[in-house]
């Protein structure tokens, strides 16, 4: 038994050492089963982050499906909408067919006051239409309750947005029409592009500024009165205007039966007038010049140039049928021996006009200034031996000359506006003048849609001419307190 274990430990001592070889065969192998770990850890982690990128471009296309969707029925929404809308409010109301080939437009405005003036006897006396003195003027206090404006104005476009219209009629009347319904502007057109309007009808003559405004033509409750021997105002005739370089560039031409000849029962005569006007503005469109006081706060300065000019052949002949027109009247003629202001001579000759002003909106403050000039060359009236106009002034040829500048300025942004005004008015020869200021202060309670309007008007010397508007007295001194309310629709 002994002899055998010592035999088997002798055989044990003699097995050769391990090999090394064998050891770092046993190593690789750990190593190797650790990268493979690791490598089944990246693998894992790879595809979880790419399952989560799927599940982000799945969300991403369904989200993009989902908008594009929704635009898509809101496009056929809206297009559905305006297909049934037929009315509406847009800067007036509107009624218009779905396919936009027919549209009404139907605004207004209505101007109604109080107006309390007073006249005093001043340095000029009352004269004939020849010349000779008629003592002076009669005076005194007037006061009255007046509804200057109740205009409705339709327009819009038929058969095509090219193919334009426009009726509007005043209920609001004059003296000259017993206060009946009058007709305003009324014109039939058909517009080539932006840069050219066709139009035919009774239009505003495109002479002065004022002309250009819709409502008031000022911030004054009235146009100043040293404007009314240039006021050509509306008349019968063919018109081609048009807008300009983003419309800050207007132009208007037109022919027409003279000065203040709308009346579509004027008698057919050889009276044309040709006219003409044209405006540039930097800094804003016109538009916003004609319809806009400065009630949005501007930054930056915006101006505006104007130019207008006319011509009338104002020679009647004596076989006019049924008569001669005689729509024109010469007005604010002062008398060369400095007696006083004439009154409304029919004017039979020839007239031409012109005219220029400037404007500037800044910051809340809106300034204007404009001035007239006519010269007007007299005929005897075709028939007539006499020339009373030659008989007056010695002369059958002369001109007037007329400016005046206006400041406004909201004191309160869109809501308490001052003004100011003054200009002046005179005849070549002539040794009166006439001297107007006015001062004003407004109330803006929805723009100029809602408004109150004060002003007190004041003529020193004389006045050049009545206005049954005003309460203004020819040939004697005037004070004009004015109050007015203005809705527009």
């Amino acid at each position: 038994m002994i002899a055998w274990s010592a035999a088997a430990g002798a055989a044990q001592s003699t097995q050769p050492p391990p090999s090394p070889h064998s050891k770092a065969h046993a190593v690789s192998l750990q190593e190797l089963e650790r990268q493979i770990a690791a490598l089944q850890h990246e693998v894992q982690t790879l595809k979880a982050h790419e399952d989560s990128s799927w599940r982000s471009r799945q969300e991403q296309t369904q989200i993009k499906r989902i908008v594009q969707g929704v635009l898509k029925d809101s496009a056929r929404h809206e297009q559905a909408l305006q297909q049934q809308t037929t009315a509406g409010y847009d800067h007036g109301f509107f009624i218009r067919s779905p396919d936009n080939k027919f549209r009404l437009n139907i605004r207004g405005y209505i101007q109604a006051g109080y107006t309390f003036a007073y006249s005093s006897v001043g340095n000029a006396q009352n004269i004939s239409t020849t010349g000779q003195p008629l003592g002076p003027p009669t005076v005194g206090d007037a006061s009255r309750f007046t509804l200057r404006r109740a205009r409705l104005i339709f327009s819009g476009h038929a058969w095509s947005p090219r193919v334009v219209y426009e009726v509007s009629g005043d209920f609001a009347g004059s003296s000259n029409n017993n206060g009946y319904f009058n007709m305003k502007t009324t014109y039939a057109g058909y517009r080539f592009s932006q840069g050219a309007l066709l139009r035919a009808g009774t239009l505003r003559v495109p002479f002065t500024y004022l002309s250009d405004y819709p409502v008031t033509g000022d911030d004054f409750g009235s146009f100043p009165l040293l404007f009314t021997p240039f006021n050509a105002d509306r008349s019968l005739g063919l018109d081609l205007s048009g807008k300009l370089f983003s419309d800050h560039l207007t132009y208007d031409a037109q022919i027409n039966n003279g000065s203040k000849a709308s009346n579509v029962g004027n008698a057919i005569d050889n009276r044309f007038g040709y006219y003409m006007r044209v405006q540039w503005s930097h800094g804003g469109r016109v538009r916003r010049f004609q319809h806009e006081a400065a009630m949005h706060t501007r930054n930056h300065v915006a101006w505006m140039l104007g130019l207008g000019a006319g011509y009338e052949s104002q020679n009647s002949t004596a076989d006019a049928f049924p008569s001669p027109q005689t729509s024109l009247t010469m007005v604010g003629l002062s008398t060369p021996d400095g007696a006083g202001f004439y009154p409304s001579f029919p004017a039979n000759g020839s007239l031409y006009r012109a005219t220029a002003d400037a404007h500037i909106k800044f910051n809340g403050m809106d300034a204007s200034v404009t001035a007239f000039f006519q010269q007007y060359n007299d005929r005897p009236p075709a028939g007539s031996s006499t020339d009373d106009f030659a008989t007056a002034f010695g002369r059958q040829s002369l001109y007037e000359i007329a400016y005046y500048g206006e400041l406004g300025y909201f004191l309160v942004p869109r809501k308490w506006q001052m003004i100011g005004r003054a200009g002046e008015l005179f005849t070549q020869g002539g040794n009166k003048q006439m001297v107007e200021f006015g001062l004003g202060l407004n109330r803006y309670i929805y723009g100029r849609n809602v408004r109150v309007q004060t002003a007190v008007i004041y003529i020193p010397n004389a006045a050049a001419l009545s206005s049954s508007s005003t309460n203004v007295v020819l040939n004697a001194q005037n004070l004009i307190s004015q109050v007015q309310v203005q809705i527009r629709f």
